[in-house]
């Protein structure tokens, strides 16, 4: 049977909703002098703090409590006083000259006098090869100046910028200098992050109001899901600046709540609108529209936010500081996105008037160029294309629910051996100095050098010579060594050990990962025996590895935590068991697809020169559970939007079939539009230089296209098709116990 508007359109009627979201609705239009003013003087407050958050975020977030590494920097920290709690490496090359030229020693003197000066008194120790010949290597033509620093990496970064410049300009046409290890490689990228972050909102902010004005026609109605989202983001970031003063944010932060701000922004706003000029092409008046707009596609947004929260909430049980930064930045976005769309957008919307969709720029655009001007239709095209969609999609269920599943299994399957490791400073672009001048001190020392492994060994009395020479001789055996450091440092009060460790790659890599663990779980063991002593792993191999572990062995709970949270959210919203089963394995597989073309972009390599980097042979550790919880927080957006409208029209008389068709002619554009919008704003970080963002950026954009396309306009509607009556079925004892959510 092929549907037409006017079939379904007699099905329903239309009525002012008088529950709590339209009341909310009216109250904006009404009182919106107020409703504005309050947002603007929010604005005016907190957007000045946004500038500054960058200055309050934390480069840490990675320790994992009670793990070897976190035990090993605890010890170091407490018991070692010539140890510093941050290094940096100056790297100084030649040409021509060895380190034992007069004209080269003059450079390192003087780099290291400026190094001191800039610094402060937070360079606690500069050594050069003078106070240690081992930091000279005549063969490579090549020099280190080791700077300790008395704070943290976190307190030191204000401080690094004047040292790295005060030391890389007594750099000659002989001798180089450049700097390396922890706070320099943190300094660039920040430097690379905040450069780039601020290149795709110059890029994504056109391109989303173009898309919007092709969408509605007029610049102002363009223009209002724009300034809602800037409204909205502006505030959230100026209300962290006061979260950073008391938890630790990452700096990624600054990345990630843009990415998800503006795109649930631009959306929830976008439907409001689209909403309301539905309302007022039906005759209503502009507070009676606002009033129907909000009970109904507000509701939706609500929900829509509730379970992008649930979602986010999902992090909090990784238990690890980075995450918990993200969750509370990410929830706290969503929460003002929300606030903004109910409030702010109805509040505009009626102080325009009628004025919100005059202007039509479209169709003056065609007038001029003498092509014929598109008319809307109250009923969205009159269901034209999305009619015969619809009606074509559930002409034949079976075949495009084995088709699309197959599509998606074959995008998925790369999963099967997905690989997460760590990005040190192989993620920063290879044009970045610490990135040169950690390939120089490799080139010069060996991969180890860089960032070596530490083995404490910590004990209630005296350390034990013979378990310091027992796990030095087991460690040096192993094939993945490059040298043991002879000399032993030692606690002020002997009471600890320290010996220094080279692997033969980079921290960043499998092979120095897996070492620190073989130290950790094998040769620190038979070393101590059943003595006093405790052994410790530290350094970046270990707390990569550390760190990886923790969250993939948590990956597992926090997938059945926001799948389980999501499932809840719509059975209140939709009354019902299946549908929201069929979301939540629907999103599933989404998400699935979305990390299989991950795995074959970033670790497998395909398309990275396309994409303008080199892969390291995994995905970054951190952004499959990240990745996870946001991907199934948005994928719902398109969910609640489309079945909303399914549920209206059957509440009103429309049969399934018919419902399901309706439902999906009326949102089909506007969910079209609005993934359209977010997977601009996602591609638009990919223009990042770091890789963990171009991953992210990928797998959201990824992920967005199929849910709005291969889910939401081909399987759900497919699926509701066969399942009839039985999309709505509830048990009894949860309709009592559910509780009916007026619009």
């Amino acid at each position: 049977m092929t549907l037409t508007a006017r079939e379904i359109e007699g099905a329903t009627t239309h009525v002012i909703p008088s529950g709590p979201f339209a009341r909310l609705g009216r109250w904006s239009g009404h009182r919106r002098r107020w409703v504005i003013v309050a947002w603007i003087v929010m604005f005016a407050v907190l957007a000045p703090l946004a500038l500054r958050l960058s200055g309050r975020l934390s480069q840490g977030g990675f320790e994992i409590a009670g793990s070897t590494s976190q035990h090993a920097n605890h010890v170091i920290s407490t018991k070692f006083t010539d140890e510093f709690p941050a290094n940096m490496t100056l790297v100084l090359t030649s040409p021509t000259l060895a380190p034992s030229d007069p004209a080269f020693q003059a450079v390192v003197a003087k780099t290291a006098a400026a190094a001191k000066q800039a610094g402060g008194s937070v360079v606690g120790g500069v050594v050069t090869p003078v106070q240690n010949p081992q930091l000279a290597y005549p063969a490579a033509h090549t020099a280190l100046i080791q700077i300790g620093l008395t704070q943290g990496i976190d307190q030191v970064l204000a401080h690094t910028k004047p040292i790295i410049n005060a030391a890389t300009a007594q750099s000659t046409p002989a001798v180089h200098v450049g700097a390396t290890s922890g706070p320099a490689i943190f300094s660039d990228f920040n430097s690379v992050n905040t450069h780039d972050l601020a290149r795709s909102e110059t890029v994504q902010i056109p391109l989303i109001l173009l898309v919007l004005v092709l969408f509605f026609g007029s610049l102002w109605a363009a223009g209002i899901p724009v300034v809602v989202t800037v409204v909205g983001l502006a505030t959230t970031l100026g209300a962290l600046w006061f979260v950073a003063g008391v938890m630790s944010l990452s700096i990624y932060v600054q990345n990630v709540v843009p990415l998800i701000g503006i795109g649930v922004g631009v959306d929830y706003s976008l439907f409001i609108v689209n909403r309301y000029r539905d309302e007022l092409r039906e005759g209503f008046a502009p507070l009676d529209a606002v009033a129907i707009t909000v009970g109904r596609a507000g509701k939706a947004i609500f929900f829509s936010g509730l379970t992008v929260a649930m979602a986010l909430a999902g992090m909090l049980a990784v238990g690890v500081p980075i995450f918990t930064g993200f969750a509370v930045g990410t929830i706290a976005v969503v929460v003002l996105m929300v606030a903004a769309s109910l409030t702010l957008t109805p509040a505009i919307l009626v102080s325009l008037d009628q004025r919100v969709f005059r202007a039509d720029v479209v169709a003056s655009a065609r007038r001029m160029l003498g092509r014929p001007v598109r008319h809307q239709t109250n009923d969205d095209g009159d269901f034209g294309f999305w009619g015969r969609w619809a009606s074509g999609v559930m002409r034949h269920p079976w075949t495009v629910i084995i088709v699309v599943t197959v599509i998606l299994l074959v995008l998925a399957s790369p999963v099967l051996v997905m690989k997460t490791g760590s990005s040190g400073v192989t993620a920063l672009p290879p044009s970045m100095p610490s990135r040169i001048a950690a390939a120089q001190l490799v080139a010069a020392a060996g991969p180890g050098a860089e960032d070596p492994i530490s083995i404490v060994i910590d004990g209630s009395g005296p350390v034990s010579s013979a378990t310091v020479a027992k796990v030095s001789t087991r460690v040096a055996a192993d094939p993945q060594v490059s040298a043991v450091s002879p000399r032993v440092a030692y606690s002020t009060d002997g009471t600890a050990a320290l010996v220094t460790v080279y692997p033969k790659s980079n921290e960043d890599t499998a092979g120095s990962q897996d070492l620190a663990g073989r130290i950790a779980d094998v040769y620190g063991p038979q070393a101590a025996g059943a003595g006093p002593e405790h052994i410790y792993v530290g350094g970046a191999a270990s707390g990569n590895r550390d760190f990886t572990a923790a969250v993939a062995g948590r990956l597992p709970f926090v997938i059945g935590l926001v799948m389980v949270l999501t499932f809840i959210v719509l059975t209140i919203l939709f009354r019902s068991l299946l549908l929201p089963l069929k979301a939540v394995v629907m999103t599933l597989l989404s998400v699935l697809a979305a990390y299989g073309v991950m795995v074959a972009v970033f670790q497998w390599g395909w398309a990275d020169g396309l994409l303008g980097f080199t892969h390291l042979g995994h995905v970054t550790n951190w952004v499959p559970a990240f990745l996870f919880s946001v991907l199934f927080g948005l994928s719902m957006d398109y969910e609640v939007f489309l079945l909303s409208r399914v549920r209206e029209y059957r509440e009103r008389g429309g049969t399934d079939t018919e419902s399901v068709a309706f439902g999906l002619a009326r949102t089909g554009r506007i969910i079209t539009t609005a993934a359209l919008l977010m997977i601009i704003v996602f591609l638009s970080f990919l223009t990042n230089r770091l890789i963990p963002l171009k991953e992210l950026s990928l797998g959201l954009a990824v992920a967005i296209f199929i849910d709005a396309t291969l889910v939401r306009l081909l399987l759900v509607p497919a699926f509701m098709r066969l399942a009839g009556k039985w999309n709505w079925w509830l048990p009894r004892p949860l309709e009592r116990i559910i509780p009916v959510i007026e619009e």
